[in-house]
């Protein structure tokens, strides 16, 4: 297998397991399982809803090579408002599973980037 087919392979695997991993997230917030967490930290229940709707935008979006670089600049900024809100909210813990979510993210976009 030449690099350019480990690359891409590699890269829809990544982008398979975080669109699954921001399914997973956008079903917590469409169901209204994640409304009373929103609520706790001062957003309205309708944030929780739009969340899990670009979330799930964001999914989709990273499974069509054209709109990798979209989602990846949608699903950023909603990791760092993720980050923003633990931070401000005292669960600093919390910080680290956006963290990990965005490095992958800009993995997926760098392993993409000439398709």
């Amino acid at each position: 297998m030449s690099p350019a087919q480990i690359r891409r392979i590699f890269s829809w695997v990544l982008a398979v397991l975080l669109a699954v991993g921001f399914l997973l997230a956008a079903a917590g917030k469409l169901t209204g399982a994640a409304v009373p967490m929103f609520e706790g930290w001062g957003y309205p229940a309708w944030f929780a809803m739009l969340i899990g709707i670009l979330e799930l935008a964001g999914a989709v979006g990273l499974l069509v090579p054209k709109t990798t670089r979209y989602a990846v600049y949608g699903l950023t900024v909603i990791m760092l408002g993720a980050m923003y809100t633990h931070l401000v909210n005292d669960e600093g813990g919390q910080v680290v599973r956006p963290i990990i979510f965005l490095v992958l993210l800009w993995l997926v976009w760098w392993l993409r980037r000439d398709e």
